[in-house]
């Protein structure tokens, strides 16, 4: 049928409308927010090993400690206490470490939660600054010059454009 054909009522020539083509490209800012988050799990793996490395100071101060309130407590006890201690923070640490990278994916991809959960994890780390001989601040400031890139106007207009390219859900 040719465009003469066609009812009154309709262009004879009309644009087709705009196509979602293809994922949307993450901004410069957002790429650099990326890694800075992968620069502060690295932080936070290199603050964990620090941590493990000084694990017989933390058995001569729990032995100190338990002494000056005058507690005997037998070495067995003692190592016992360190290992879960050790064991939990490990397992926590890894977890915190692959969640955080994760979030850092989702958010490049263009989730908006991801990018609002990054915001809260970095806040919260403000409780660890003083932690690794210097790591938890350096980790600090990683994150928080991420958490203002991925606020700024273009990665805004990204997570926008994101978030109208999704198709509706059923």
């Amino acid at each position: 049928m040719s465009d003469s054909n066609l009812p009154p009522s309709y262009p004879a020539s009309s644009s087709p409308a705009p196509a979602a083509s293809g994922p949307v490209t993450p901004p410069q800012q957002v790429n650099i927010a990326f890694w800075l988050y992968i620069v502060g799990a690295a932080l936070s793996l290199i603050s964990l090993i620090v941590s493990l490395v000084t694990i017989g100071s933390l058995k001569d101060t729990l032995q100190r400690q338990l002494a000056a309130q005058g507690q005997q407590v037998s070495d067995t006890a003692v190592n016992g206490l360190v290992t879960v201690s050790v064991t939990i923070a490990i397992v926590f640490g890894i977890l915190y470490i692959a969640a955080y990278v994760l979030f850092a994916v989702f958010m490049r991809r263009g989730a908006n939660w991801a990018r609002i959960v990054l915001l809260v994890v970095t806040v919260l780390s403000l409780f660890g600054i003083l932690e690794g001989f210097g790591l938890g601040a350096a980790r600090l400031v990683v994150g928080v010059i991420a958490t203002i890139l991925i606020f700024l106007k273009p990665a805004n207009e990204y997570f926008r454009e994101v978030k109208a390219r999704k198709l509706p859900r059923a």
